[in-house]
């Protein structure tokens, strides 16, 4: 269908109001065309089934003994797959990925992440010429990711990059109902992705806490608790209670993190289903008290 597109695609250039000859379009697609994003994700979608098919025949260990079925994590051109530290399933999953690249004429970088091994298999790993072994935490999809719980420094660049959609100046340039909107919408789609896969530290609460609070009511970095004329929680209730209606970081982060409890329960196809998630207490707590189960055929209740 592609190769179509781009084989049958021509051009005209009028030269005063006549049409000249046919131009046929030989060079692929410029940047910001809106094939190219079908033309990549066609692309991406044969590495996806090559590892899959890589996995069927038996060229990859089974990472579990049941369950796991799920090993290779697409979005874009951001890939991650689980294999176990082997000398074969290294060798095959590198071999597939350097294939891939020669076939499809993209630069493909490949690395590494260790979870749990020793140090020979660590040793192993780097003994595989294409690929690179790095530590922890590496990032993915914009947010860190690691084997332990996420510190306030790794999230220091949600931070910044929060702080950079507030740019000081606009902020004198506005109202307070212009700021208002601004960090209402803002922060409801820079945050809501960390939210939804991180426990957000209290001190990385704070210093976004901080940075709304300067926008808002100085147009500056930062502010004490003179600058700010009504107090924050206030500002944050909804507008039936007297506040603002912007959002609660700290309720938000809470429902957030429901969303696992809610999707466990009433969707068991997704990858992560079969794992024990870990929840906090208060989130899990929350989801219980705001739920209902009803009992129907049985088919799902365990006695």
């Amino acid at each position: 269908m592609v190769v179509g597109f781009l084989s049958t695609a021509s051009t005209r250039v009028l030269v005063n109001g006549a049409a000249g000859d046919l131009i046929y379009n030989r060079r692929g697609l410029r940047q910001g065309d809106p094939l190219s994003s079908l033309l990549f994700d066609s692309v991406m979608e044969v590495l996806h089934l090559l590892l899959r098919k890589v996995a069927s025949e038996g060229l990859l260990s089974r990472l579990a003994p049941r369950g796991l079925l799920h090993r290779t994590s697409m979005y874009a051109n951001d890939v991650v797959t689980f294999i176990k530290p082997e000398r074969a399933d290294l060798l095959a999953c590198a071999a597939v990925v350097e294939d891939f690249g020669e076939a499809s004429g993209l630069r493909t970088k490949c690395s590494l992440h260790p979870i749990r091994c020793t140090v020979d298999q660590v040793e192993l790993a780097q003994s595989i010429p294409q690929c690179s072994v790095e530590g922890w935490p590496c990032k993915y999809l914009g947010l860190p990711l690691g084997l332990r719980k996420v510190s306030a420094a790794q999230l220091q660049p949600v931070v910044e990059s929060a702080a950079s959609w507030l740019p000081l100046w606009s902020a004198r340039l506005l109202n307070h109902g212009g700021q208002t909107i601004l960090v209402q919408t803002t922060l409801s789609a820079i945050l809501i992705h960390a939210m939804m896969s991180l426990d957000i530290p209290p001190k990385t609460m704070q210093a976004l806490k901080k940075i709304c609070q300067g926008f808002m009511w100085k147009a500056r970095a930062d502010v004490s608790g003179g600058h700010c004329l009504v107090a924050w929680d206030k500002v944050t209730s909804p507008k039936s209670c007297g506040g603002l209606g912007l959002p609660n970081l700290q309720l938000l982060n809470l429902a957030m993190r429901c969303r696992w409890a809610w999707l466990q329960r009433v969707d068991a196809t997704k990858a992560w289903a079969e794992f024990d998630l870990q929840i906090p207490p208060l989130a899990r707590a929350l989801f219980e008290s705001a739920t209902a189960v009803v009992v129907g055929n049985g088919e799902r209740a365990l006695f």
